[in-house]
């Protein structure tokens, strides 16, 4: 999987420890320092951000309507700082408003980190 799959939500899950429901988006590629992967991650958080506001979770999964939205990236390598600069500007502005959570983890550790 990877954040090309633009118009694919990857897994919904729902977090019982945190009572929140878990939306994650998959890189398997490496990024890149030229930032190569910065518009499919944009039109990739684009998607789920519409998934969430326009009732398309909720009339999904009911049994999830109204509880705390967390978007984790989920990624075979760290990002580095141009892919970091640019979530944190989207969770500023888009998603906390929203009132959306943020975090990043690497496949298979679980230290989850934030931006």
């Amino acid at each position: 999987m990877s954040v090309a799959q633009v118009e694919t939500i990857d897994f919904v899950a729902h977090d019982p420890d945190r009572d929140e429901v878990l939306l994650v988006l998959v890189e398997e590629r490496p990024w890149q320092d030229s930032g190569a992967l910065l518009q499919d991650l944009q039109a990739k958080l684009n998607s789920y951000l519409q998934y969430v506001v326009q009732g398309k979770l909720g009339a999904k999964f009911p049994s999830l309507e109204g509880k705390p939205v967390h978007f984790q990236l989920r990624a075979s390598y760290p990002p580095g700082e141009r892919e970091l600069g640019f979530l944190r500007i989207v969770c500023k502005h888009h998603l906390a408003p929203a009132g959306i959570r943020f975090s990043w983890r690497i496949v298979g550790e679980q230290i989850e980190h934030g931006v």
